[in-house]
This record gives structure tokens, sequence and C-alpha cells, in this order.
């Protein structure tokens, strides 16, 4: 499938106006440059405020909330709770940090209560501070271009502004042939545009004259025995889904019957009148998630939807427009899934319910690589370019790419795994936290799941996920603290007896992938 162009989307936007909204769905852009926003992409849409020299742009459905003291002004973009002080305003939270002092030992711990998919805008002296949430789920991306900052959600959003070209490395590797098995995620901290970077996670940016990037957190492991961890785990989660409830007047659930929604199911105990639960199917494979989420739902007594969604492109309106939009939306690296633009297309403007709650980012603490390379608990001491290049992507041959993927990520390490001799973690852990958690899954909800709805993740807390990555390596393999998380919420759950599991991570394939990695971490060339 042909790549569309900057100028398909410019006609797609002129000729279909009711699609102007879906462009850059939910996104944000802050800058000091001068900005048309009568015209595209924003066609005078976006809401519009000014502090001192700054613009910023928040599309349709996206919320924003500024607060100012003491000439330091914060800006939030998207949403945020905390579950320790069981505040559920936004503004509030921002009155909290702009009574401390910014970037203080104090300021980071209110940061780490914080829940929610945001990016928060610091400016401060005539300088500006960009942070992100736990995972960077709401992806951010920055860079000052010809004197000007730019910093936001989408990577084509600036793209657009500033006519930018694709980078020819990036083209090479999203044309290489095996590019889309493993997501369209692109290495480090790279996006399509030279001059364009994407926020890490635990980083924060700040810009005056030049750019910094600096470390604020570092993923940790406490000692802590594993029942004190469950209990601790499943109380934040509680709290977090108690406020949820008190922020949205419509939120659902969304099921399927596996660990992750079936713990946050279980952590909903008490509150399960205030919520709507819900699966989809867009294809066969699907139905068995579907069917399992609806015999839980059924064992506990609430009112489960399994949305039926056409498998035919021809039952949706304008469907490859949509799907231009969408791939537009995420960086137009490579084509989304059809399936996946049917789901998004099928959702578009739902009243069914005012946001999803998603069971993401819990993967952090359930040891993702040891399962994906067959139960390997042993990655060495430290990451190698090589290491990362070879957990990225599937390279078979173009050795050329490896090379050029190996300096990426040896620059990613310099520029962000730096650190004392003790690692807090083992180093595949936090490279999973910091670089595939964000790039792939933070890029699905930014670009493609809010064009149809609003998301919120109550384990995107980094409170919560020290907890669960402080659980040993060989019970996060086993998945043993979720099944005690909810056999103290909820036992019903887990006495259903259903399981469902990855039909992607066969053992077979997690055999295959571990000789892959065994072997091509090693390759000298």
């Amino acid at each position: 499938m042909n790549k569309g162009t900057r100028k398909d989307i410019k006609k797609i936007m002129k000729e279909n106006p009711e699609f102007r909204s879906k462009l850059f769905a939910r996104g944000f852009l802050f800058t000091d440059a001068d900005i048309e926003e009568k015209r595209y992409p924003f066609y005078g849409l976006w809401k519009k405020q000014k502090i001192d020299q700054y613009t910023l742009l928040a599309a349709p459905k996206q919320t924003v909330y500024l607060k100012e003291k003491n000439g330091t002004a914060l800006i939030l973009a998207g949403h945020a709770y905390n579950p320790f002080s069981m505040c559920a305003s936004e503004i509030e939270i921002l009155e909290s940090l702009l009574d401390i002092p910014f970037i203080s030992t104090k300021f980071w711990e209110i940061l780490h209560q914080i829940t929610g998919i945001f990016t928060l805008i610091c400016i401060k002296n005539s300088e500006v501070y960009i942070l992100g949430d736990s995972t960077c789920m709401q992806t951010t991306f920055y860079g000052k271009i010809d004197g000007k900052i730019y910093v936001a959600s989408h990577t084509n959003l600036i793209g657009d502004l500033l006519n930018l070209k694709c980078d020819d490395y990036i083209k090479k590797l999203s044309e290489y042939r095996f590019f889309p098995m493993l997501g369209n995620a692109l290495p480090g901290d790279l996006t399509q545009f030279q001059k364009i970077r994407r926020l890490i996670p635990n980083h924060y940016i700040k810009i005056g004259k030049s750019v910094e990037v600096k470390r604020f957190y570092w993923p940790q492991s406490l000692k802590l025995d594993t029942d004190k961890i469950v209990d601790e785990a499943a109380d934040i989660l509680h709290r977090n889904l108690k406020l949820i409830t008190e922020k949205w007047k419509k939120p659902a659930i969304s099921m399927t019957g596996g660990c992750d929604s079936k713990t946050t199911l279980a952590c909903a105990a008490g509150l399960y009148d205030r919520f709507l639960y819900f699966s989809y199917t867009s294809t066969e494979s699907e139905d068995v998630d579907a069917n399992a989420a609806h015999t839980i739902c059924q064992a506990l007594g609430v009112e489960h939807t399994i949305y039926k969604i056409p498998q035919e492109d021809d039952k949706f309106d304008k469907i490859e427009k949509i799907r231009s939009i969408l791939e537009w939306n995420t960086g137009n690296i490579i084509p989304v899934n059809k399936n996946d633009v049917r789901k998004r297309a099928f959702f578009a403007d739902t009243e069914d319910f005012d946001v999803e709650v998603k069971s993401w980012a819990s993967e952090i603490g359930r040891a993702y690589y040891s399962k994906r390379f067959h139960g390997r608990k042993n990655f060495g001491k430290g990451p190698t370019p090589r290491k990362c290049t070879t957990m990225y992507k599937f390279f078979f041959h173009n050795r050329k790419l490896v090379k050029q993927t190996d300096k990426i990520f040896e620059e990613y390490l310099k520029k962000y795994f730096a650190q004392a001799r003790e690692n807090p973690v083992d180093w595949q852990e936090q490279l999973f936290w910091e670089f595939r958690m964000p790039s792939w899954n933070g890029l699905v909800i930014t670009g493609e799941h809010k064009y149809s709805f609003d998301i919120t993740i109550p384990y995107n807390n980094r409170k919560l996920l020290e907890l669960l990555l402080s659980v040993p390596l060989e019970e996060r393999i086993q998945d043993t603290v979720y099944s005690k998380i909810r056999e103290k919420m909820n036992p019903l759950i887990d006495k259903t007896g259903i399981s469902v599991t990855n039909l992607k991570h066969t053992e077979n394939r997690e055999k295959a992938e571990n000789i892959y990695y065994m072997l091509h971490s090693k390759i000298p060339f």
C-alpha cells in the first residue's frame, strides 16, 4: 500500500470538512512561533490560549489546564488524578505543584503520585520545561527549529507546519519488509524528522538557549515482600478507579479474559455499578477474548456488551479517508491494520461512554522480555546497542540497516541509560518501560485510539509501577502478584477458571525469538 502524502491529507480536509476535528484528534501544540489557526491543520476548530509570548492550541475534546503563580506557569494537556491525596481536579494538582519549589524533591514526590495521560509544560524564567506522564502514554514531541520552540502531541502536526521532510534512514527502515512485524515504533528517541525528538519517560526537557535532556527518576525495585506489594498495589488501583468514576460521567472498562483486564475488574470491587463493561470483535480471533470477558462479567452479575464490528470495509462510509487520517496521526510510518481502522470508524463519536478504561502499562510489571524470549532470565549485566536492535526488530538481512540502527541505540544508551554502577532494576525492564511502552503503546493511544474517544489507564502511575517491578522475577513471569490482587479484591473472577493468553505468543514463537536473540545479539556485523 502506498503511503499518503501531505498533499493527500490536505485534499481530504478540503473536500471533507467533517473530518477536520479528527486530524490530530485530541492533540495539542505549544509554540512561540506565529500560528495561523484559521488554516490547515486547525481550521479555527482548536482552542487557543496565549501565555506571554507562547501560544497553546488544543484540539476539540482535548482538555488543557493552566495555572500561574509567582512568575511560573504550569500547563497540563490531558488529564490527571492523584490516588494518594484522592484529588480528581487538575487545577488543584497544578496548585499543589506551584506551592512548592519547581523540580525540587517535593515536586517529584507529588508528580510520582499522579495517574493520568498528560503532558506537563512549565514556563519559568524565560525557559520552557516539558514533562510527561509515567510512561508517556500521551506522546510528546519537541524541537527548537529556526529559534522557535515546538511541542506537540503528533509529529506530523509539527511537520505540516514547517513542511519537514522524512529522514532518509527512517524512510528506508519503514520500507524494510519485516519492519511492520513489531509495530511502527522508531528506534531511540527518533521521529521521522531529524530536528524533532520524542519525550522519553522519567526525563524532562529544558528549552532555553539550548535544548537539554535531564533524568529525574530511575525505575525502582523496592525492598518489600510480595504480600505488602499486593496490598499497596490493589489499594492504588482501587483508588484510581474510584477517581475515574468521579471524573467521568460514563466510564467504561474494556474487557478481555487476560490478566491485566481481569485485575482491573477485580480492583473495581465496590464500584461495579459505576462502570459500563464492554468488549469488541473485529476479527474471528477476538471472539475468544470477548466471550471470555462476557462469561466473567456474568459471574459477577454485571452487564457486559460485545460490539460486533463489521469485517468488511464497505460497511463504513469513506473508510479509506479514515485510514489515511489515522496513518497521518500516527506518523505515516506504516499502514494501520484494516480491522483497527474499522474499530476507530465504528466507535467514532460514540455516546455509549465518555472514556475507555484500559489496562495498558501494567505489562511493565510482567517481565515482558523474559516471556517473549521463552522464559529468559539473564540478559547480561547491561545493554548494548546490538541487544537493543535485536529486541527492537527482526533483521534477517540488510546489515546496513542493522548497523545504522545500532548507531541510533548507541546514542540512545549514552543519552538516557548512563547511570550509577548498580542498576535499580534489570536493564531490560528499564528499556521496556522507557522505550518499548511509549514508542509503541503511547503512539497507538495518541494516534489511533483517541480518534474515537478519550482513554485513561489506572496503571499509569509511577508509584504503582515501581511496586509491580519490585516483585521477584520468577513471580513476575508467573504473574503471581496479579493473581493475588484478584484473590484479595474479588476471588470470584479466578473461580471462573477463565484465562486467555495472547494467541501470538505461542511457545514455538517464544523459542524461535529466543534463538534469534541469542544469535543476532552476538553477530559482529
